[in-house]
């Protein structure tokens, strides 16, 4: 979060996510979402009734990997877990928090590679009626 003094303000960070690594075995989404809640809020999905916590594991396993994703409310909180968690111990662990990286759009992943997308119609790229 980088300080603009035209504006005289913060400029928001450019997501609400961020990415921790360094999980000890045996935690959960709830246990997350209480410890990263304590500087903000952990955004909840009414739809699932869980928070916006999401565990990384081993595909052929299910075994968690020690990495997960927190989403909150707005961005500096997001910011300002990076500042408050990384580098700093729960439960006998030691964190490494980031800012989460965001997956391109489908609308931005368009023009990218094969020249251009090829509008849909496979082949080699090229037109697409615009």
């Amino acid at each position: 979060m980088a300080y603009n003094p035209e504006s005289m303000s913060f400029d928001e960070p450019d997501t609400d996510m961020v990415f921790v690594q360094g999980l000890p075995a045996g935690v959960n989404e709830k246990d997350i979402a209480d410890h990263f809640g304590s500087i903000g809020t952990v955004k909840f999905d009414k739809k699932k009734d869980q928070f916006k916590v999401w565990i990384y594991r081993d595909k052929e396993t299910g075994a968690p990997k020690g990495e997960c994703t927190v989403t909150y409310e707005d961005p500096f909180s997001a910011a300002s877990a990076v500042t408050w968690f990384s580098d700093k111990e729960f439960r006998g662990s030691i964190l490494k928090v980031t800012l989460a990286e965001k997956k391109p759009s489908q609308f931005e992943m368009r023009g990218r590679g094969r020249g251009g997308g090829g509008g849909g119609y496979g082949g080699s790229g090229g037109g697409g009626g615009f």
